[in-house]
C-alpha cells in the first residue's frame, strides 16, 4: 500500500465531513435535525454505548468531533465538552451546530497523534469511528493516556475485523463481483436495481479503471468510508486489548449490522435478526477502559 500521511487523511475528511450528505435541507437547523434523527435511527446503539447522560459536570474530550452530533448530546447533558478534529471543516460545522442550538462547547483544530492539551486535562474521552483512520493509531492511544486524569475513562469505536462487513461483504463479495462495475453504465444500473449508493458505485467504477490491482490493505481502506478514503484499519479483540494495554478494566463488545448494504435481502430482515447479527458480528467494535489511578505518564511508558 502506498505511504499515507496525516495530510492525506486530513484532505479527504476536510472535503468529506462524515455524514454531511445525508440531508438536502436548506434551512440549517432543519439540516442538522435531519442528520441527528438519521444518525440515531440507523446507528441506534450510539446512545447506549456513549451514555451521554453520565458525564454531567465532567470534562469530556471527543477525538474527531465530525458534524458535532454526539458532542452536542454530551453538552446538552451538562458535560464540559471539547471537540478535537483534524479538519477545519468539522470544527466550523460543529461550532455552527452548537451555536444554532445555544449549547456551549469548545473546539480545537489539531492532530490527535500530538494532542494540544496539558497532561491530566479530561475526565472522559470519547471517539466514534476515528482513530482507526490515523496512520499512527498507537500514538493517539498514548496521547489519550497522557491527557486523561487518573481514573478517567474512555469509550472508543473502531472497525471490527471479526465482522460480517469485513470478511463477507468487503473481502469476499465486493472482490468477487467488482468487475461487474467495469462497464460505464453499471453503477447507475446497479444503484437502481438494488438500491445501492450510486456515489460509492461510481467511485469504485473509476478506481477499477485506474487502480485495477490493490493490496488487501488498500482495498479495505477504499471500502470503508467511500472509494476515496485513503486509509482505514480493522481490529479484532486481541488487537484492541494490545492497543489499550496500558489502561485498566479494558473491555470490548461489538454492535451494528447495516441491512441497507444487502439490498432487498436486508429489507426483509426483522429488526430482531439485525440486532442479533450486530451484537455478534457487527462492524463497530467498542472499547471501554480507564486510566489507572497510580501509573506513570506516557513518557515513562515509552521508555
Amino acid at each position: 500500500m502506498p505511504h499515507i500521511s496525516i495530510s492525506d487523511v486530513q484532505a479527504f475528511w476536510n472535503a468529506n465531513p462524515c455524514n454531511s450528505r445525508y440531508s438536502n435541507q436548506t434551512d440549517r437547523k432543519a439540516y442538522f435535525d435531519e442528520l441527528e434523527q438519521r444518525r440515531y435511527r440507523v446507528e441506534w446503539h450510539i446512545p447506549i454505548v456513549a451514555q451521554f447522560d453520565r458525564f454531567k459536570d465532567k470534562d469530556v474530550l471527543e477525538i474527531g468531533c465530525g458534524m458535532g452530533c454526539d458532542g452536542l448530546q454530551f453538552a446538552r447533558h451538562g458535560a464540559r465538552y471539547t471537540g478535537l478534529d483534524l479538519t477545519l471543516a468539522a470544527i466550523e460545522i460543529s461550532r455552527e451546530r452548537f451555536s444554532l442550538y445555544g449549547v456551549s462547547g469548545h473546539f480545537k483544530n489539531g492532530n490527535a497523534e500530538e494532542m494540544p492539551f496539558e497532561d491530566n486535562s479530561f475526565d472522559h474521552i470519547y471517539s466514534f469511528g476515528v482513530i482507526h483512520v490515523s496512520p499512527d493509531t498507537p500514538a493517539i492511544v498514548k496521547q489519550m493516556y497522557r491527557v486523561l486524569r487518573p481514573g478517567g475513562t474512555f469509550t472508543v469505536m473502531v472497525y471490527n475485523k471479526t465482522s460480517i462487513n469485513y470478511y463477507i461483504e468487503i473481502m469476499f463479495l465486493r472482490k468477487l463481483f467488482r468487475w461487474l462495475l467495469y462497464p460505464a453504465f453499471m453503477p447507475r444500473l446497479l444503484s437502481k436495481v438494488f438500491g445501492l449508493d450510486y456515489y460509492a458505485l461510481k467511485g469504485h467504477h473509476e478506481l477499477l479503471r485506474t487502480h485495477p490491482k490493490m493490496s488487501n490493505a488498500e482495498w479495505l481502506s477504499r471500502n470503508t468510508d467511500g472509494p476515496y478514503c485513503p486509509y482505514a484499519k480493522v481490529y479484532d479483540e486481541k488487537g484492541v486489548l494490545e492497543l489499550f494495554k496500558d489502561f485498566e478494566d479494558v473491555r470490548t463488545d461489538v454492535w451494528y449490522f447495516e441491512p441497507s448494504h444487502w439490498s432487498f435481502i436486508g429489507k426483509m430482515m426483522p429488526m430482531r435478526l439485525v440486532k442479533f447479527l450486530g451484537r455478534h458480528w457487527g462492524w463497530h467494535r467498542m472499547v471501554y477502559g480507564r486510566k489507572p489511578l497510580n501509573r506513570p505518564q506516557t513518557s515513562d511508558l515509552q521508555s
